[in-house]
């Protein structure tokens, strides 16, 4: 870090996972931190699904009493409580995780963090999109609110455009001296 950054280790909030010492043996206490990590994300996403199913189970059964809109609704939430479950997953543990083994296939790569970076910031707009994108309702809403500015910005570009085709207009322009001869 010092060398290639210029940053010294020892004043920031870091994590480096070393799979292996300097006579190239393999780092037992790193790969079992490496190992507990994945555990525990195993667990989270065993929840996550058996939750899901579960959860789509039951809401089949019970949605059939609701009415046909709320139905629709219902099946729109679940979709978007997939997506959102799914989101992060992809922006955010699945860089970490690969951050993560890389060092135990002692493979020596310089990594392109900005894509990282981008990934990580980009999750918090993906939870609004995505919510807007799937709820039908939202989506006019949005839809509306858009058209309602864009036809604005086109009303603002057609009297400027015409101020500007009425100033032109008025102006004589002179040729040039080129053109002249």
């Amino acid at each position: 870090m010092l060398d290639r950054y210029n940053i010294d280790i020892s004043e920031i909030s870091a994590m480096t996972l070393v799979a292996y010492d300097e006579n190239g043996d393999i780092r037992w206490f790193n790969i079992s931190c490496t190992l507990n990590m994945a555990l525990i994300m195993l667990i989270q996403y065993s929840v996550i699904i058996y939750c899901t199913f579960y959860m789509y189970k039951e809401m089949e059964e019970k949605i059939q009493m609701l009415s046909s809109s709320l139905r629709t609704l219902h099946k729109q939430f679940f979709k978007t409580l997939i997506l959102q479950i799914t989101t992060p997953t992809i922006t955010l543990f699945s860089p970490v995780i690969f951050i993560s083994v890389i060092p135990f296939l002692d493979i020596q790569t310089d990594l392109p963090t900005g894509i990282f970076l981008c990934a990580f910031t980009i999750y918090p707009a993906m939870d609004a999109i995505i919510v807007m994108y799937i709820v039908r309702d939202y989506r006019k809403a949005m839809r509306n609110i858009l058209k309602k500015y864009v036809d604005q910005l086109h009303k603002w570009l057609a009297t400027s455009n015409d101020n500007t085709m009425s100033c032109t207009k008025s102006t004589p322009a002179a040729a040039p001296d080129v053109l002249n001869n």
